[in-house]
Parts: structure tokens; C-alpha cells; sequence
């Protein structure tokens, strides 16, 4: 356990230092970046479309970030074992642990902007009690969990399929247009609200919504996420039995 605590330490310094290296404002513009693409959001939606959201600013923030966690992990998903093949080649780690990596990177991204988003939240009309952010571990246990079990099975079909890295950003990109961030669901119709919940990352965003945005959590939204979570837990079993564990001979 040590040994792993460590080497998860240093993956995720050496990821930082990789990718800030020469830049002025460093780490920064990890929020800098989502901060400047959530403005023109606010402009668009909230002042030329006008969608009815109260506090649209907060609305929009509170769903933006924990997006950019999940689909910059799904999207570094594609290119696991590839990034960190020095490590499997060595054999310092075993393959499985690599999915891990992808996803324990991004959140610590996630992480460290979120300081910015509660300061918005606080400071605006939208300020919510402290004790609603008692549910963060439990929305991020279940968002790391879903996260995890996609990113095993996309690392090894990346492996296989080589252009599935091209395909599935596409798809991550529809997904956030699917996914309630920049709308709330209240706007979807209801002759396609059926299918518009069959993606778990409706609910996974509403969770993350309530419990920076609103202060409270309504834990059903927290049932489908996890069986989802749980059957994509067999695929992440069945294409690391195949596939992950030679990853070194398929990279």
C-alpha cells in the first residue's frame, strides 16, 4: 500500500509538471480555461437564448467542472496504457492500476479548481449551507467508481481498435450536449425524457449539482449511475482478463 500511495504521488506530479512545464501562470490555467469557455456559455444561454435559470453563472459552473473531470478522464482513457507504458514496461505497476491513474489525475484537476467554483458559489445569491458538502464523498466515491469502469474498458478496446480514441472523443463531446450542464432537464421534452435518462451522466451531473449548488442530494439519483457502474464492471473484468493484462505486448 505504501509503495502504491507513492508511486500515485509521483504520477500525479510528474502529470502536473509535464503539463505545465513553461507556462507562466502554471496550474492556473487549468481554470483560467473552463472560466473563459463558461463565459461565453453565460452570454450565449443566459443573455441571447435566455434560458429561465436563476443564478444561470453558478448553474452553469456547478455542472461545467465536474464534467471536465469525467470527460477528461474517459478521454485519457483512450490513450492509458500508451502514456504510461515507460512505468508497465519497467514493471513497477500492474495494468490495472493504470485506469486508476487516468482517473485520480483528472480529479485532482477537478480538485484543485474547486476551491474557484465554491468561492463563485458563496459569494453569489446562490450561497448554500456548509453542511451540504458532507455528501461530496459519497458523489465522488460513486463518480470515481463509474468513471473507473469506463476508463478499464476504453484503455483496452484503445488497445485493439485504434481508432476508437477518434470515435469516442466525438462521442464524449455529443455527451455533453446531452448531459444537463448548460440546461437544466426541466427544459428537456417529456416525449424524450425517457430516453434522455438512459445517460447516467444526466444524474451523475444533477448529484454534483445539488450538492455544490443546492446544499442537499436526492439519492436516487445515485441508483442507476451505480448499477450502470456495476454491469460496466463485468466488461472492465472481461477486456482486462483479455486484453489489459498483456498490455505491454499490445502496446
Amino acid at each position: 500500500m505504501k509503495h502504491f500511495l507513492e508511486l500515485t504521488f509521483l504520477m500525479v506530479r510528474r502529470e502536473m509538471i509535464v503539463r505545465y512545464r513553461g507556462t507562466i501562470l502554471g496550474y492556473a490555467w487549468s481554470v483560467l480555461n473552463p472560466l473563459m469557455f463558461a463565459l461565453v456559455y453565460i452570454v450565449a444561454f443566459k443573455y441571447i437564448i435566455r434560458i429561465p435559470v436563476e443564478n444561470y453563472g453558478v448553474f452553469l459552473l456547478t455542472g461545467l467542472f465536474p464534467w471536465l473531470w469525467m470527460s477528461g478522464a474517459m478521454n485519457g482513457g483512450t490513450k492509458g496504457f500508451e502514456t504510461y507504458q515507460a512505468v508497465l514496461k519497467a514493471g513497477a505497476v500492474r495494468p490495472i492500476i493504470v485506469p486508476f491513474f487516468v482517473v485520480i489525475i483528472e480529479f485532482v484537476h477537478f480538485l484543485f479548481s474547486l476551491p474557484v467554483v465554491l468561492a463563485i458559489v458563496f459569494f453569489s445569491a446562490a450561497a448554500i449551507p456548509i453542511t451540504g458538502y458532507i455528501y461530496f464523498p459519497v458523489v465522488f466515491l460513486l463518480t470515481a467508481f463509474f468513471l473507473f469502469t469506463t476508463v478499464c474498458i476504453v484503455s483496452c478496446l484503445s488497445l485493439v481498435f485504434r481508432d476508437l480514441g477518434h470515435l469516442f472523443q466525438l462521442f464524449v463531446q455529443m455527451l455533453f450536449f446531452l448531459s444537463p450542464i448548460i440546461y437544466p432537464v426541466d427544459l428537456v421534452p417529456d416525449s424524450f425524457k425517457t430516453i434522455y435518462h438512459l445517460n447516467p451522466f444526466v444524474d451523475l451531473i444533477m448529484l454534483w449539482r445539488q450538492v455544490l449548488y443546492l446544499g442537499d442530494a436526492e439519492w436516487q439519483l445515485a441508483i442507476y449511475p451505480f448499477i450502470v457502474s456495476c454491469g460496466l464492471c463485468i466488461g472492465a473484468y472481461v477486456c482486462f482478463k483479455h486484453i489489459g493484462r498483456r498490455a505491454v505486448q499490445w502496446i
